[in-house]
């Protein structure tokens, strides 16, 4: 989900939404509140992350399942049975967070809680993206128990990572879809090198559609050790980046 600077406005109005049950390749049925479309507002898509975006997400969650978490489990070794602590920035309406704490594993998906006026209550109440994500864990609290929960993290914002911080440590930091728009790779940047101290690994899979993924990921090796990969099967343009921050 895209971030951008705050502005004069604070909140927007949500179009009609539906719930839908969904399930990435291997995982829980889950349900999800979604925007069918985001329509009449301004361009810089603030509610973005109201809508699933799920064509990272599959192959995304795949990767993890099958390779990533197991080789981190294999790692701890006489801790292998704890969950891992997983860190989900951008999270939207939860489709990848969710879907990990549906494996057992412990997740914290985060939102920058943008403001929007709910026209499907009689008063048309305010709340934000936030409210939206915790109310999507709500929904799959069966198949999730304890293990998610989510949190406001609005990229660069001290506060918000003191708060990330205080609930750590973390063994694992993703992020899907969050590199296509270049005013948010500032925010970004600080976000992963704060909270990637002590050589956590930050996993960020994308779609290739545009040079800002190149930028930002060349402005991020000063920083990290990335390795990429081919996300999936199918020639989509979909890569995976691991990065680990330098000693």
């Amino acid at each position: 989900m895209k971030q951008n600077a705050a502005r004069s406005c604070d909140s927007h109005v949500l179009k009609s939404s539906t719930v839908e049950v969904v399930s990435l390749r291997g995982g829980a049925e889950i349900k999800l509140r979604h925007q069918l479309q985001i329509g009449g507002l301004e361009a810089d898509g603030d509610l973005t992350g109201l809508k699933m975006w799920p064509t990272t997400s599959e192959p995304m969650f795949t990767t993890l399942k099958k390779v990533i978490l197991p080789a981190m489990h294999k790692e701890k070794e006489s801790d292998s049975a704890r969950p891992l602590r997983i860190l989900e920035l951008g999270s939207g309406c939860g489709l990848l967070g969710i879907s990990l704490a549906s494996l057992g594993e412990e997740v914290i998906l985060t939102d920058p809680a943008v403001s929007f006026w709910n026209t499907e209550t009689e008063s048309g109440d305010v709340m934000s993206t936030l409210d939206h994500l915790r109310a999507n864990i709500e929904l799959n609290s069966k198949v999730v128990e304890n293990r998610a929960g989510a949190a406001k993290l609005f990229w660069g914002n001290e506060e918000d990572l003191d708060n990330i911080e205080n609930e750590g440590p973390f063994d694992l930091i993703i992020g899907s879809e969050l590199l296509y728009y270049v005013d948010s790779f500032p925010g970004l940047l600080a976000t992963i090198q704060r909270l990637g101290k002590g050589g956590v690994p930050v996993i960020l899979g994308y779609k290739t559609r545009r040079l800002g993924e190149t930028k930002f990921l060349e402005a991020a090796e000063e920083h990290f050790d990335i390795k990429s990969e081919k996300l999936g099967r199918k020639n989509e343009g979909l890569l995976l980046a691991r990065c680990v921050l330098k000693e």
